[in-house]
């Protein structure tokens, strides 16, 4: 016997509806809702979707909300009737928000009532967008999401939906300044879902916690369809203060706690911890950066039975590739772990030769791990492929019992506080500043109090002759076009940038500690 087929996330909903309709899949603050009522409402969307835009199998639906039960409703109703969903990061505006829908060819749009200035500045420059769903709040030309759930006829639209057909795009920061739309389909989600369960040993009766923001692939490729796959509890949280949370997990007996290392400093240095009783949490699982010693040491004291996981993986892999287990988070901080099963990777050197243990190369994913490519560009993941690999960017190193650490990137990307930022995207945005005449953008160790972050985003910048910008005029250039944790913390000035006999910027000489040289401010 080879058990139940399931050819799509809408199968796996499926299958688990019928086991318990009455369980509790989400709760949103005091909202809490069970599977039958969820489908109920995200039926009743998914009609209105059809009677507002001819909504059918292969549109796509951008969204942007924080955290929310909505979120979550529009997220079962696309992909119940074969959509495309597009979870739009809540701190694009500008010129990225306006990419992002117009590049994924969505018709409809779900914007919830935090991020409308942003999208109200952009919408009249997004031809393709037939309706606007607003979420908590009331605009000309839009229609309530509120409305349509209460209001609205429930779809019995039921196409067939396999492996190969497309669910997600989900667009990731590149190097020349433009999101890319990462796709995924039915079968890659089902693969990364079974992965998830494999990886932390996730359960049926598991409360899980879902703070990642629901644009990022933690949440939107594994957490959300993960817990419906297995039937567990989805506990939202808008935000990310640790009070917040701590109340969250007493209130609710939360049991996984998935997150960036920031998240946890702050949970390990709350004063008053011992309030509560958190004894239901028994996981932790963190990527985006390694967790320093000092704060293992902490959780492990005040949550004695749980388990620490650092975990690995990119928006292009169709999966988590690796995991440090529980028994080698204190021992292996530094190291992202082993690989998964059912995913290959090899590490190369500049010569192309595969690199021994010991030794630091490229990392590379075979082919069969990586997504099928880039929405609407198709030559550009083939850029990043030799032969059947697919190169990650990091510099990594294996050791002789196969625990992977990685060494920096090779594409210039700074992971801070658990975000990318590509240098180059920085830099080019800098570069459009009037009084800017070069500029070079680099990580550098975050210290100190900011030590929690990872990395620091430093912009070492040369000013037009007879302009004398002041750091804060550059960091507000920045958050006037992009994202808030890719604006710069740290503005160095220069009279000019080091370079190589090639005139190469040596960015090495860069990442100096600030106040070495020039005239740093943060």
């Amino acid at each position: 016997m080879s058990g139940v087929k399931l050819h799509s996330l809408r199968d796996a909903w499926y299958h688990n509806l019928e086991k318990c309709p009455k369980k509790t899949a989400a709760v949103d603050d005091e909202r809490q809702y069970s599977y039958a009522a969820c489908e109920s409402l995200s039926n009743r969307l998914r009609g209105a979707f059809g009677d507002l835009a001819g909504f059918k199998k292969g549109d796509k639906v951008a969204v942007i909300t924080p955290n929310c039960i909505e979120f979550v409703l529009t997220y079962w109703a696309v992909i119940k009737s074969g959509g495309v969903l597009v979870p739009v990061n809540t701190h694009f505006g500008g010129d990225e928000l306006r990419h992002l829908i117009n590049n994924s060819d969505a018709e409809l749009l779900v914007v919830h009532r935090r991020q409308w200035k942003q999208v109200e500045s952009v919408i009249s420059e997004c031809p393709r967008i037939k309706s606007v769903v607003s979420i908590g709040f009331a605009e000309p030309a839009t229609t309530a999401f509120e409305a349509l759930v209460a209001e609205g006829t429930e779809s019995d639209y039921h196409p067939d939906i396999g492996a190969e057909d497309l669910a997600i795009i989900m667009h990731t920061s590149g190097t020349t300044g433009r999101a890319k739309g990462a796709v995924m389909g039915h079968g890659d989600l089902l693969f990364n879902n079974r992965l998830a369960i494999y990886a932390h040993s996730l359960r049926h009766e598991d409360v899980h916690l879902l703070v990642v923001p629901v644009f990022h692939a933690t949440a939107s490729y594994s957490l959300i369809p993960t817990s419906a796959l297995q039937g567990a509890t989805l506990v939202l949280a808008d935000r990310s203060d640790v009070r917040y949370l701590v109340d969250l997990i007493h209130r609710c007996r939360i049991t996984t706690f998935f997150g960036v290392p920031t998240m946890f400093h702050f949970l390990a240095t709350l004063d008053d911890i011992d309030r509560l009783d958190l004894g239901s949490l028994r996981l932790i699982a963190y990527a985006g950066s390694p967790m320093p010693t000092v704060t293992i040491q902490r959780l492990r004291e005040i949550f004695p039975n749980i388990w620490l996981h650092n975990f690995f993986g990119l928006t292009e892999t169709i999966s988590m590739t690796h995991v440090l287990s529980n028994a080698d988070a204190e021992q292996r901080p530094e190291s992202i772990g082993k690989l998964l099963p059912h995913v290959r990777q090899r590490i190369h050197k500049a010569d192309g030769r595969e690199a021994q243990a010991g030794e630091v190369g490229e990392l590379h994913f075979h082919r069969d791990n990586i997504i099928r490519g880039y929405w609407k560009e198709p030559d550009r993941l083939a850029e990043s492929i030799q032969g059947d690999w697919f190169n990650a960017g990091d510099l990594a190193v294996v050791d002789a019992e196969g625990y992977v650490v990685l060494k920096g990137r090779s594409k210039d990307l700074i992971i801070t506080g658990g975000e990318n930022v590509y240098a180059s995207e920085v830099e080019d945005c800098l570069m459009k500043h009037a009084d800017v005449l070069e500029v070079a953008v680099v990580g550098i160790p975050a210290a100190g109090i900011s030590s929690y972050l990872g990395e620091l985003v430093k912009a070492v910048v040369v000013s037009r002759p007879d302009a004398a910008p002041a750091a804060s005029d550059i960091k507000r250039h920045c958050r006037e076009h992009l994202a808030t944790y890719k604006v710069p913390q740290v503005v160095e000035f220069r009279k000019e940038l080091p370079r190589n006999a090639a005139g190469k910027v040596l960015k090495g000489e860069l990442t100096w500690p600030v106040g070495a040289v020039g005239d740093a401010s943060t």
